[in-house]
């Protein structure tokens, strides 16, 4: 077992890095491993790459792990995590009066703060975070009811990365 206590970059933030793995990833020479949003947070984790090279992770108490972090980059090998998708709901308020506008967003804001999930607000005003089952959707809606046709909702599979100040544990 291999062990790793920090790690090296990130793909997504290094050019150099990135590189790498781009010229690397159809190759042998590169190893994934796919790891949920929850273990993320884990300071220790045993895993197993693509290749079954098997790793343990033993960090410091620095920040969490990334979707594109690079655990070992060496010239035999490179191990990159992957975060595994997840079903995330998407909101996006409709083009409103300003009143409407701000009355709108604190009932968002209020409903889905009681629920206690981390949120991530993209450039465009977008609010989304995970849901743990599709039966989740038809809550929400049943809690937006009467903000509902203000809103537009989607709902996909895809990496979620919680905006830093509003990661908070799920309940």
């Amino acid at each position: 077992m291999l062990t790793v206590t920090e790690t090296i970059g990130n793909i997504f933030h290094d050019k150099e890095l990135g590189g790498k793995f781009e010229q690397l990833r159809h190759s042998p020479k590169c190893e994934v491993v796919k790891i949920s949003r929850s273990e993320l947070e884990k300071t220790r984790l045993r895993v197993k790459t693509n290749q079954g090279t098997d790793l343990g992770l033993i960090l410091n108490s620095a920040p969490k792990l990334h979707n594109g972090d690079v655990l070992l980059n060496s010239p035999e090998k490179m191990v990159v995590i992957e975060q595994i998708p997840e079903k995330v709901i998407s909101i996006k308020i409709k083009k409103l009066a300003e009143d409407s506008q701000n009355e709108t967003s604190v009932i968002l804001g209020h409903i889905i703060g009681n629920r206690h999930r981390p949120i991530q607000i993209d450039k465009n005003g977008i609010i989304s975070f995970p849901i743990l089952a599709d039966s989740e959707v038809e809550v929400f809606k049943k809690l937006f009811s009467k903000i509902i046709n203000q809103l537009e909702i989607k709902v996909e599979n895809r990496i979620f990365e919680p905006k830093k100040e509003m990661d908070v544990h799920e309940h």
